[in-house]
């Protein structure tokens, strides 16, 4: 047991970003997506180092591309056979999310169920069972490392049902390095509730808990979620924490493959 989690070329690629941590961190337009690598400023990584990580990875992400410049975008990529999917971004200041999010952390979980605690995130195998929940939803886990906090600052939330099971999770870190306009922003997502376990609210109040550790633990002057457009239950749980549909940007993945990457 180690600290991946996911398919054979998942585990690859969130190698290479613990490998390539620092190089998220020093290099102008470099984005550590967790996943994979990315980036917020393709012109300052340069177009040809960019379209070269893609085609050796299969998989890098691309952050706060503006909508009129999207067409342009995904018409280079194509020419590359580069698929591009794309998410809408939400955000909010923190004085937005302490007055939305703040007030649904004070929810009370069912009789029996408890959050893990902060220091339970250095026993591999607790986030083992972290990426496993994820998994379980759909959502292609992080590298463990990052979310154990070992190689960015961060916020991982997660709920234990009455039997001990981990059946709900959520996660924010810094994506973005110090030379990035949106340096002071934190993402939040990986948000995944058992089946077994919808209707209970989770969801709500595991997001609010994320965003709001993102404003109080990290320090962060705002926090962004992206949502697929077709993803109203998710668009309807980031708005309750106060973030906002940003209408001029949006975030999305390039693969090499022919299938959507799921998020």
């Amino acid at each position: 047991m180690d600290w991946y989690y996911g398919t054979d070329q998942q585990i690859r690629l969130q190698k290479i970003v613990d490998e390539r941590t620092n190089w998220c961190a020093e290099t102008k337009g470099a984005v550590n997506g967790g996943r994979f690598l990315g980036t917020d400023d393709y012109d300052a990584l340069g177009w040809d180092r960019v379209i070269e990580l893609i085609k050796d990875h299969g998989a890098f992400t691309f952050r706060m591309i503006p909508v009129e410049t999207l067409d342009e975008f995904k018409n280079n990529l194509s020419k590359h056979d580069i698929r591009f999917d794309s998410w809408n971004v939400f955000s909010a200041d923190s004085d937005k999310i302490e007055k939305h999010a703040k007030p649904l952390t004070q929810a009370s979980l069912p009789d029996g169920y408890t959050l893990i605690n902060e220091d339970e995130l250095s026993d591999v195998a607790v986030v083992s069972e972290i990426q496993e929940c994820m998994s379980r939803s759909g959502v292609v886990p992080y590298t463990g490392r990052l979310l154990a906090g070992l190689s960015v600052p961060s916020v991982t939330i997660a709920i234990r049902d009455d039997c001990g099971k981990i059946v709900g999770t959520a996660f924010g870190y810094y994506p973005y390095n110090q030379y990035s306009r949106w340096s002071s922003t934190a993402w939040g997502g990986l948000v995944s509730i058992d089946e077994s376990q919808r209707g209970k609210r989770l969801g709500l109040l595991i997001n609010a808990l994320m965003v709001w550790g993102c404003v109080e633990k990290l320090g962060a002057q705002a926090v962004q979620e992206y949502a697929a457009a077709t993803n109203e239950p998710s668009r309807r749980m980031i708005e309750r924490s106060g973030l906002r549909l940003d209408p001029s940007i949006v975030c999305g993945i390039a693969t090499t493959g022919s299938a959507r990457f799921t998020a």
